[in-house]
Parts: structure tokens; sequence; C-alpha cells
């Protein structure tokens, strides 16, 4: 069971180190402390993975209305990211956009077809060769929990060394959301 722990870990270091939406919420934070909203942010991409666990666990192999819901979230990503864009040095919209960090997990994770495809390919057949579902679930989002929590420390602690340069990684990282939106639905609509 361990090397399923260790393995799923590994396995979701990797997803979680690659660039997508949640990476760019998480540099928009600026120097406010990160540990509620990452703490939030990784809850919400949790419920998602659990659910999808649970699933395959169940023997649930086809997601009714994928696309669906992929369109809908990333229609979200790409309103929070033209927000963050434009009110990058605005705190009050920034706080605004971190009231609700678990929806806003939940939101990145169902978004990105690259969530879907990985856990109806990848994830199905991990778990197929290693059914321990608790033990993959443990190690997946402990990948998640310490990457998160370490790039929004390292953000955190980076705004005040950009100073009046960190607007410009704001708006980039809310040009980054509305891009990775804009490219989910163009995915989600091509044949």
């Amino acid at each position: 069971m361990i090397d399923v722990v260790i393995a799923s870990f590994l396995i979701g270091l990797s997803g979680a180190a690659s660039p997508g939406p949640m990476t760019a919420s998480i540099l928009g934070l600026g120097p406010r402390r990160p540990g509620p909203f990452v703490a939030g942010l990784v809850a919400g991409h949790g419920i998602p993975e659990a659910v999808m666990v649970a699933a395959i666990a169940f023997g649930v192999r086809d997601v009714p209305y994928i696309d669906l819901i992929a369109l809908i979230g990333s229609g979200v990503l790409v309103a929070l990211g033209i927000g963050q864009f434009l009110h990058a040095g605005d705190a009050v919209v920034a706080s605004k956009e971190t009231r609700a960090p678990v929806a806003f997990g939940v939101a990145c994770t169902l978004g990105s077809p690259y969530w879907w495809v990985w856990w109806l390919t990848f994830g199905v057949g991990f778990l197929a060769l290693h059914p321990s579902f608790a033990a993959f679930y443990v190690g997946h989002i402990g990948a998640d929990i310490i990457w998160f929590g370490l790039l929004g420390i390292a953000v955190s602690r980076g705004a005040n060394v950009l100073g009046p340069h960190y607007k410009k990684v704001v708006q980039a990282s809310g040009l980054a959301m509305m891009l990775f939106g804009l490219y989910f639905i163009l995915t989600i609509l091509s044949p």
C-alpha cells in the first residue's frame, strides 16, 4: 500500500507542477497570506478528485455531460482570468476573487479537459492495476497540498521582492488563466 501512496504522490507531483489554471490562480495572490486561499483551492480540487476515485472504485468509466461540465468550468476560468488581468493592482477585487477558493478549485478542476482526459485514461488504468483507492488518493492529493502550498508561499514572498513589477506578473497569470479557459473551450467544441 505504501508503494501506491509513493507512486501516486510522484505522479500527482508531476501533474501539480505542470502549468495550469490552479497555478495561474495562485500566481495572482500577491503578498497576501496564501494559506487560506491555497487550502481552499486544493480542497476544491480534491472534491472532484475524490468523486472520480470513488466513481472508478464503483466501476463508473463514463461521465454524463462531461463536455457541458468542462465547458461551464472553462467559462468560469475565462471570466476569472479577465477579472484578474483587469484588476491586478486592485486589492478589493483580488480579495473578492479569493472569497470562494473551494468553488474556484472545483471550477479550475472541472474546467480542464486535461484533468478529464488524465482521469479517464491514466487514472482509470492505474487504479485498475493497483486498486488501492484510498492510498492512491492520499498520495495524489498530498502532492497537490505540498506543491501548491510551497508555490503559494513563494508567490507571497516573491511579491514583496518584485514590488511594482508584480502587477505585470499578476496580469500575465490572469492572461494565462484566460488562455487556458479559451483553449479548453476550443478543445471541447472542436470535433
